[in-house]
């Protein structure tokens, strides 16, 4: 069975500029926090490093190792070091499975391998395991710990360390002991991969040292959805051992001068934004294009990878009613919002930040006569002194099961007077309707229950 199941056997083969690893002349091998393009890395002195690695199909078996990007090596060297040198690959495969853009490359490599019986298969072009092979090993690349060389090493030494230093992290994680983290089925996919036997590994007659393939700007095509420019520092990291690239100004932007002294503050703007945004009735689409920006630069921002020009920042505060709190230092939520519940974690953490960590009683309101809505469920948040925000949970959905366990404080089911339910059911079409509409009309809806319901809201608190 174990034979039957990896038969025939393969692999996946790829190269790459490395995006989070580079050498510097003071610092030797850095890591970057975030990818950076090889022009802009250049700026800050760093020299860009060519990633190749092979990894067993389906598994997280890998073994990787780097060359200065303007000292490529052969792909027949590489592979046969590879298979030679990494336990968890078991030798050579029968197929070995690489990208068009690669073969385009090396034009000579099927022929190459099929003299060592070895067959080479293109990917198509929607194929996913094996760019995600490559995207999982340009992710390992900037966590392998260090143990070799230090800082002001020259290039060939600190890339011949930072190889070593990939080749045990190989051999640690080919051992048995490194499973314990994986699940049960994929440790035992694992332990029936290492159960075959080591296939063996031809030398390959040629001269091997010749450049076999040629360089270009596929080794690059991860730049095209890389972020604007955006301002990086050198940080020590005694952890992993290796300087870090971070990105932002090493003095952080959220300072503030208050009679000559340095006040430092939270901006979480964008932590606030990124749980409002997957939480608004409408898609992030629809809320890009009201601020006038672009989907991607507003998913940029959310994930702190690019800040947006103060008039788009402010716009985007605006609309999702995120304002600076001064007593706080930091960025808070006002509302009053309609909220969708789609994602338990977003919900409880965008739930605590508007209630101040849950300083609410939300409960479910359902009409005192006549029927509720068929499709939704509807939940105040009553906070107090504050007006009420709504969550709207999609009726028979898992997340709305769960969200007594969610909103702290669960008051559990009223029932409301029917033109109240109503009220709130309208208010909340008409919120979700286009983003603008959110607040606008959540705060008609506390101007009605000012005048209407106040009684009625004494007795939810």
């Amino acid at each position: 069975m174990t034979q039957r199941r990896f038969l025939p056997r393969e692999h996946h083969f790829y190269a790459a500029m490395a995006k989070f690893l580079f050498y510097h002349p003071e610092h030797g091998i850095v890591s970057a926090l975030d990818p950076i393009r090889i022009e802009e890395a250049k700026e800050y002195g760093l020299s860009p490093l060519i990633l190749y690695g092979v990894t067993a199909a389906g598994l997280p078996l890998r073994w990787i190792t780097f060359t200065a990007a303007d000292q490529p090596r052969p792909f027949r060297e590489i592979l046969l070091e590879g298979w030679a040198r990494a336990e968890g690959l078991r030798g050579r495969p029968d197929i070995l499975r690489i990208s068009r853009y690669l073969a385009l490359a090396s034009p000579e490599l099927v022929r190459d391998m099929a003299k060592i019986g070895v067959r080479v298969e293109v990917a198509h072009a929607r194929e996913k395991s094996l760019p995600a092979s490559l995207r999982s090993a340009q992710d390992a690349s900037r966590d392998v710990l260090r143990r070799y060389g230090g800082k002001g090493q020259p290039f060939v030494e600190s890339i011949q360390s930072l190889c070593r230093d990939a080749q045990d992290e190989h051999d640690f994680h080919a051992k048995r002991d490194s499973w314990g983290s994986l699940n049960r089925e994929v440790r035992e996919k694992i332990r029936q991969w290492m159960a075959l036997p080591k296939q063996e590994v031809p030398s390959m007659l040629g001269a091997e040292s010749v450049l076999d393939w040629e360089p270009g700007p596929w080794l690059v095509s991860w730049e095209s959805s890389l972020p604007p420019k955006a301002p990086r520092y050198f940080s020590p990291d005694s952890f992993v051992g290796r300087t870090r690239l971070l990105t932002g100004e090493e003095i952080p932007e959220g300072v503030l001068e208050d009679e000559g002294v340095w006040i430092y503050y939270d901006d979480n703007a964008a932590e606030i934004a990124k749980n409002l945004v997957a939480c608004w009735p409408n898609p992030p689409g629809e809320i890009a294009g009201c601020v006038g920006i672009t989907l991607r630069k507003l998913q940029w921002f959310l994930s702190e990878k690019a800040p947006l020009k103060e008039h788009e920042r402010f716009r985007l505060q605006n609309l999702l009613g995120i304002e600076y709190d001064a007593m706080a230092r930091r960025y808070v939520g006002t509302g009053p919002y309609v909220l969708m519940a789609r994602k338990s974690l977003i919900l409880r953490e965008t739930y605590e930040i508007l209630s101040n960590g849950g300083d609410a009683r939300p409960c479910e309101i359902v009409p005192l006569r006549g029927s509720a809505d068929p499709s939704w469920r509807y939940l105040l948040i009553n906070i107090y002194g504050e007006p009420s925000s709504v969550v709207m949970a999609p009726r028979g959905a898992r997340i709305t099961e769960r969200l007594p366990n969610l909103l702290m404080n669960y008051q559990g089911v009223k029932d409301v007077p029917l033109e109240f339910y109503r009220d709130v059911v309208s208010t909340c079409a008409r919120a979700c309707r286009e983003p603008e509409a959110n607040i606008r009309e959540m705060k008609g809806f506390a101007e009605r229950c000012k005048k209407r319901w106040t009684g009625f809201f004494e007795d939810f608190e």
